[in-house]
Formats: structure tokens, sequence, C-alpha cells
């Protein structure tokens, strides 16, 4: 080949590996797991979010969102995958990961924050520290972003009157604390994943199920169940999670950017839930659906049954735990 060939074929491969920059090609190619199904509104509001990282950064970060079933993980496996580097981002309950994180499951224990406004104004900011500590030290992760489901309410086949018609029910709890507010009450609460919990209300299998309007609308409870009994127990604590090497392999710019914007999505993630909650109220009451109102007399029966919850937690979790559950409760009130 003369050295004019060699100079056109040069030139061509270069035009070659500009076009394909230009078109896009990613220099990072990131996977974002969410345990939620490929409709409910937290995953579309997590693929928002990764088309907008990826657009701001003209497709140099590129992230995908696998929603459940998509890969091989269930709602307790977010965490670990993360930090095996499985998925560079994960969406983390860390109720259902209390097993691996148990101090950071303060919100989890039943009325230590109902308020969607007091968690993102106080709560959250001053948990970030504790969480990334204990993240960051087992689990090589960090938390870019918290976020919560609005509150978990308690949706049952047949309608009670308050809480002495929970007696002898089972309900699906989703978490520990739950299960010891239902034996507290004189019910059960038994585990059941996320994507059978329709077919145990439907079979039997469960008298009611913990979780939030949104949610419930989304799966349609409404089919399945009568009434919401709106007992606002807890909100649903969520973080965006990432494996710190991967993030610490991106380059600046590219490292601020993905910081940038999750600070920018939080107050998205805030208004979207404040909303979804609304209109799934509002849905579930015209799908033919009783929503009833916790009374003020069986409140504070609630949360004279509930408290020694949250403090045997504390006391068995140690100082953080301790310094989480107060915090949350204070950030509240």
């Amino acid at each position: 080949m003369t050295i004019h060939a060699r100079v056109l074929s040069l030139c061509a491969a270069t035009v070659a590996l500009t076009c394909s920059l230009a078109a896009g090609a990613a220099e990072f190619d990131w996977k974002f797991y969410t345990y939620f199904a490929s409709n409910d509104k937290p995953t579309l509001l997590h693929k928002t979010f990764a088309k907008d990282v990826s657009d701001s950064s003209q497709g140099r970060l590129h992230i995908q969102v696998f929603a459940s079933g998509e890969l091989p993980y269930k709602a307790s496996d977010v965490l670990r995958a993360v930090a095996r580097d499985q998925v560079q981002i994960g969406d983390v309950a860390f109720g259902f990961v209390a097993g691996d994180v148990p101090q950071l499951n303060a919100l989890s224990m039943p009325f230590s924050c109902t308020s969607i406004d007091k968690f993102y104004d106080s709560a959250a900011p001053a948990m970030q520290k504790d969480i990334n500590e204990v993240l960051g030290g087992k689990f090589k992760t960090q938390s870019i972003m918290q976020w919560v489901m609005p509150p978990q309410q308690l949706w049952l086949v047949k309608p009670i009157d308050g809480i002495e018609g929970l007696k002898g029910l089972k309900v699906r709890a989703w978490n520990r604390e739950q299960v010891d507010m239902m034996a507290a009450l004189g019910g059960a609460g038994v585990t059941v994943t996320p994507s059978e919990v329709i077919p145990a209300l439907q079979r039997g299998v469960v008298d009611g199920a913990f979780t939030a309007a949104v949610p419930a609308l989304d799966w349609k409870f409404n089919e399945v169940t009568k009434m919401g009994y709106m007992l606002n127990l807890t909100l649903a604590h969520q973080a965006m999670v990432v494996n710190q090497k991967a993030l610490d392999g991106l380059p600046d710019d590219l490292r601020k950017l993905l910081m940038d914007k999750a600070a920018e999505w939080a107050p998205k993630y805030r208004a979207a839930m404040i909303e979804a909650d609304l209109d799934a109220r509002k849905q579930l009451q015209e799908k033919g659906m009783t929503l009833m109102d916790v009374s003020a007399a069986d409140m504070e029966t609630l949360r004279a049954a509930t408290k020694p919850i949250g403090e045997a937690w504390a006391a068995k979790n140690g100082e953080m735990a301790a310094r989480m559950l107060a915090g949350a409760v204070d950030a509240c009130r």
C-alpha cells in the first residue's frame, strides 16, 4: 500500500470513528435496576431520569433502566447487585434490605415519619451522612438520592369499622415492623413478594396488604379489595444507590453531571409522588373502593401499641439506629 493510500485509509478510519462518536456511542453503559414493574410510576420516573442523564451527557453516559422480571433480582437483592457491580445503579428500599443494613431502616418504624414534605425538607438531609457511611463501608456503594413512596396504608378484602376489626386477620407485610404491628393488634403479618400480592388476595391467602395508594392503583387492588384503611403508617424509604467504583470511574464532568441531575430530580420525585398519591386515592374511590381514615381514638391506640417496636429496634441496632430514629421523629413531628 502506498503512503498516499495509507493516509487515505487512516483518514477514512478517523472519519468513521468521528461519525460513530457523533452517532452517540456511549463511553459508559450503565444498568439501573428497580424492583417495580415496567409501567409502575416509580419505574417511569427512573426511566425519565435516566434519559435526562443520557441526553445531557450527549450519550456519553447511557443508563438503561430494567424493571422487575427483566433481570433476575428480587427487591431484597438490589443492594448486593449494586455492590457486585452487576448493575451500576439500584432502586434500594431500606425496608426490603433491612437484613443487610438494619440500622438504616428507621423510617420503617411505625409513625416515625408520615409527611413527604417533612421527609425531604428535614429528615433526608439529616440522614444522608449516616446512610453513606454504612453503604460505603460495607457495600462500597453510595446513595445519590433519597426518595419516598407515599404513606403506607392497609388494603382489605372485607371492610372493617376500626382497629378492633384487625383481630384475626392475615395481611401481607413487607417488613418485620408491619408483622410486629399486626401481632400487637391481634392479627398476623405474612411475607408475600410484590408479584404474588394480587394472587394471594384472590386466593384468600391473606385478608389484606400493606402498600401505598400508588402501587395499590397500579396493581389494581380495586379488583381484589374493598377498603383502604388509611393508617399513614410509614413512608417507604428508598435510595438511588450507585456502585462506588463505577462512580469513581467516570470522568469528573460526567460524575458531576450525574450528581447534579440526582439533586435536580429529587424535588421532581417529591412532586410526582405527592401528585400520584392524591390521584391514586381519587381513582380508587371512583372505582368503588371505600377509603376510611383512622379515628383519633384509634390513632392514639395505634401509636401506643407500636411505640415499643421502634424502641426495641433502636436498642437492638445500636447508636446510629437510635440517632436516625430520633432524628426522623423530630424532623417529621
